[in-house]
C-alpha cells in the first residue's frame, strides 16, 4: 500500500510540476497567456467568469476566437471577416460587429476555455497544498523504507 501511495503521489506531483513548467516557459516566451472573461459576449461557448488559455500565432483564420487589445482592455470575440492584416470580430451573443482591428492588436487565439482550467485556477492554492502534502508524505515513506533496510 505504501509503495502504491508513493508511486501515485510522485506521479501526481511530477505531472503537476511538468504542466506548470510548460505553461510558465510558454508564458515567458510570450506564446501563451491566461485571462479571465468578464462579460457574456461569447455566451454559449465561453461564459462570463471562465478562464481562457490564449496561444500567440502569426496569422489567424475566419471563425477563430481571438483575444485582442482595445483601449486598454482585452476583448475576446470570433473573427467574422478578414482582409489581409485587418480583421472584424463579433461576440457570439452580440448583434453587431466590432470595429476593424489590426493583426498587431491580437494577443492570441483561444485554445481552451472553462472546464479544468477554471478548476485549476479557482483551486490553485488547495491543489498546490495537496501536491506538497503528497510529496511530503511520499518523502516520509521513503525515509521509513531506508530505515527498515538498514
Amino acid at each position: 500500500m505504501e509503495k502504491l501511495l508513493k508511486i501515485v503521489s510522485n506521479s501526481i506531483f511530477i505531472t503537476g510540476i511538468a504542466v506548470l513548467s510548460i505553461y510558465f516557459a510558454l508564458r515567458l516566451l510570450g506564446i501563451a497567456e491566461i485571462y479571465k472573461v468578464k462579460t457574456g459576449s461569447m455566451e454559449e461557448g465561453i461564459h462570463a467568469g471562465d478562464y481562457i488559455l490564449i496561444y500567440k500565432k502569426k496569422d489567424y483564420k475566419l471563425g477563430e476566437i481571438v483575444t485582442y487589445r482595445k483601449d486598454g482592455y482585452h476583448v475576446t470575440h470570433r473573427i467574422i471577416k478578414k482582409n489581409k492584416k485587418k480583421f472584424i470580430t463579433k461576440g457570439d451573443a452580440n448583434n453587431i460587429e466590432d470595429e476593424e482591428i489590426e493583426l498587431k492588436s491580437i494577443v492570441g487565439k483561444v485554445i481552451y476555455s472553462g472546464g479544468i482550467l477554471n478548476f485549476l485556477i479557482d483551486y490553485k492554492y488547495a491543489i498546490s497544498s495537496g501536491l506538497l502534502g503528497l510529496y511530503l508524505l511520499s518523502c516520509y515513506f521513503v525515509k521509513e523504507e531506508k530505515i527498515m533496510e538498514e
